[in-house]
């Protein structure tokens, strides 16, 4: 739950921070039925549902096999209310969030969208979203959808919260004539060194660039977690704590090591893996699930594993599906929301969501599960991830991890103490 929430004045401000932000019981449209008669012969009068085209937008339209059945799922509402129907908004992530907040800041923007919660703590911090409390109170939803809960009022529901896990190609491992995965880093490095002695592969990739800041800022927060750290204690910051120096620390040995591709961005180590040129990386379950529908792997040729760190901890990156309070579709968005909500709604999106968790406790078909025994890692580090917005600071998350990253990536090319470079973060930001 965002604490202190506070309503922004300046859509200046929300444009601003929007710039370093870079996953039940009622059915269909409310209906009301006239009181029976004692006879029973008069037929109850039911109202219209809403009607109309809903723009929606998501990133993820654009992503190479999921995309398209994602859209697909939501589709299946104008069956429901044939009235309905959809406009597709897709723009690539890296665009995204500075161009949905920007057209928010102006009244305008797509009816529905998804964001990721970075972004939510800045529209609803704006009064850019439209509160479903009367929906979701109607709804079988779990605990994943408390995040959204600000001032007492619902303001999104989660589309789906990614996990982070290990993951390892089982073709490059067998040629590497590697049969366990790593559950220590120094462990980790020595199975990618052996991928890179006896493959012609990479051993291990992850982000460490600040040219990759929206995603790298994610990505972090699984060594941090998995070394029992925090960027705050929920009132002060603790950047510079034992645990996140021993984090930053065990991050400098891997990039020392020689076990990495220096310099490759998310995209190309993610293309390698899935054609079988890279061993290890750490990744979450939307980018698994994409390996393994839309590439020269399958499911089966992925192992995945804890986070080889000491509290085997993650980060969870929660996507989060809200209504522009500016749209003139409200009511036929929120009605579509209501539908998401239920089982039928949550079935269709489930298979396109792989391991994550979505609002409700849908489980993963024993289809799915066979064709992918990769997703139970994510099914049960899920139980204990932890949330990538600093706890107490939500707002100012984004600005806090440029200083924060920019002191990592210090120690990773400049070769500064890593106690020194957060002892640093913390002072700025104090």
């Amino acid at each position: 739950m965002i604490k202190n929430m506070k309503r922004a004045g300046s859509l200046t401000a929300l444009v601003s921070v929007s710039a370093l932000v870079l996953a039940g019981c009622a059915t269909g449209g409310e209906t009301e039925t006239s009181p029976e008669t004692d006879s029973g012969d008069e037929a109850a009068e039911v109202s219209a549902a809403p009607e109309g085209t809903l723009t929606f937008a998501n990133w993820q339209w654009l992503e190479t096999g999921r995309g398209d059945g994602m859209w697909e799922a939501v589709s299946a509402y104008s069956e429901y209310n044939p009235g309905a129907s959809f406009e597709q908004v897709a723009t690539p992530f890296g665009e995204y969030a500075n161009t949905l907040n920007t057209a928010l800041g102006g009244g305008q923007g797509a009816d529905i969208f998804v964001i990721l919660d970075g972004q939510f703590n800045v529209l609803a911090d704006a009064g850019l979203l439209e509160p479903l409390d009367d929906i979701v109170a109607e709804a079988n939803v779990n605990a994943s959808n408390n995040q959204m809960m600000v001032n007492g009022s619902q303001l999104g529901v989660t589309w789906e919260q990614a996990i982070y896990a290990l993951l390892g190609n089982k073709n490059v491992m067998d040629e590497a004539g590697i049969t366990e995965m790593p559950t220590t880093v120094d462990e980790l490095i020595a199975a990618a060194a052996q991928v890179e002695a006896n493959t012609d592969a990479d051993g291990f990739a992850v982000r460490h660039r600040i040219a990759e800041f929206g995603g790298w800022s994610a990505d972090f927060q699984n060594w941090m977690h998995g070394f029992g750290g925090g960027w705050s204690d929920g009132t002060n910051l603790t950047i510079d704590s034992p645990a996140n120096i021993e984090a930053v620390t065990a991050f400098k040995k891997v990039y020392d090591s020689g076990v990495m591709p220096v310099g490759d961005d998310a995209s190309t180590f993610r293309s390698k893996f899935k054609e079988n040129s890279l061993g290890f990386m750490i990744d979450n379950n939307g980018a698994a699930l994409s390996f393994a529908t839309g590439g020269s792997i399958t499911g089966t040729d992925i192992v995945s594993a804890p986070l080889p760190f000491p509290t085997g901890v993650s980060a969870h990156q929660k996507l989060i599906l809200a209504v522009n309070a500016n749209s003139e579709n409200k009511e036929l968005a929120k009605d579509f929301i209501r539908w998401f909500l239920t089982e039928e709604g949550q079935s269709l999106i489930r298979p396109w969501t792989g391991a994550s968790t979505i609002a409700t406790d849908g489980e993963l078909s024993a289809e799915f599960t066979a064709a992918n025994p990769w997703a139970q890692t994510y099914v049960e580090a899920g139980k204990t991830s932890k949330q990538i917005p600093i706890v107490g600071f939500e707002l100012q998350t984004d600005e806090f991890y440029q200083t924060i990253l920019e002191a990592v990536e210090r120690v990773l090319t400049q070769g500064q103490d890593p106690a020194e470079a957060l002892g640093e973060a913390q002072a700025a930001l104090q």
